[in-house]
């Protein structure tokens, strides 16, 4: 009997290990399916994320036409919400179509950036106030908005806010300013004459304080 026992407890310690085993399979396979799961939940949430952002400019520019205002053909095609070009383009878009009362050049530096240079004729509206300056300072009327800013960063983020609130011709130069060889207006020629002529009238003064500590000597 003895022996028999010890089979019986050596069956059942290999039994215990079996399902011991298996249910560590199934777990396993189980945290599989929930990982499996959660990665499609996340693309299948991107997916979406993915279209709405690929539709959203349809849905703007079809408001657009709804209400009679005209839009670029190129951004509908392509999907996008306003136009990129380079300074060089825009400078040939200026003395094309630019001087125009349809044209707005639109400055999103601040004040101080836009006195010292600008394109000519452009109007300066700082990117953090355009929300609460563009309804009364920006025409309805305008049939075409060049953005720009120093390097495109500010420019940019002013042309999406542009082109969600009923504009739908508008222009995004990408590389700023900084890259404009065109003719410009500003005070920043007059600046740095101004900043010499006080650093040779400092000089003039040293020059005339040494002559007269000469004399004084004698």
């Amino acid at each position: 009997m003895s022996g028999f026992g010890l089979i019986v407890s050596i069956l059942s310690l290999i039994i215990a290990a079996v399902a011991l085993w298996m249910t560590w399979c199934v777990r396993r396979d189980l945290s599989g399916v929930k990982r499996e799961r959660y990665y499609l939940e996340q693309k299948v949430r991107l997916l979406a994320q993915h279209i709405e952002s690929s539709v959203e400019p349809l849905r703007i520019q079809a408001a657009l036409l709804a209400q009679g205002k005209p839009v670029s053909d190129h951004l509908i095609r392509t999907g996008q919400l306003y136009h990129s070009i380079s300074a060089k383009e825009a400078e040939e878009f200026l003395s094309a179509d630019g001087e125009t009362d349809h044209v707005l050049w639109l400055d999103v530096r601040t004040n101080t950036e836009f006195s010292q240079r600008h394109i000519p004729g452009a109007t300066v509206i700082p990117v953090e106030d355009l929300e609460t300056r563009y309804q009364t300072e920006i025409s309805s009327t305008i049939e075409k908005i060049v953005v720009y800013c120093a390097g495109g960063d500010r420019s940019r983020l002013a042309c999406d806010f542009l082109s969600r609130h009923d504009f739908g011709n508008v222009y995004h130069i990408k590389d700023g300013l900084q890259a404009w060889s065109g003719q410009t207006e500003g005070n920043e020629t007059g600046g740095l004459i101004q900043i010499v002529s006080k650093a040779k009238s400092a000089t003039r003064s040293q020059i005339n304080v040494s002559i007269i500590a000469s004399i004084q000597l004698f």
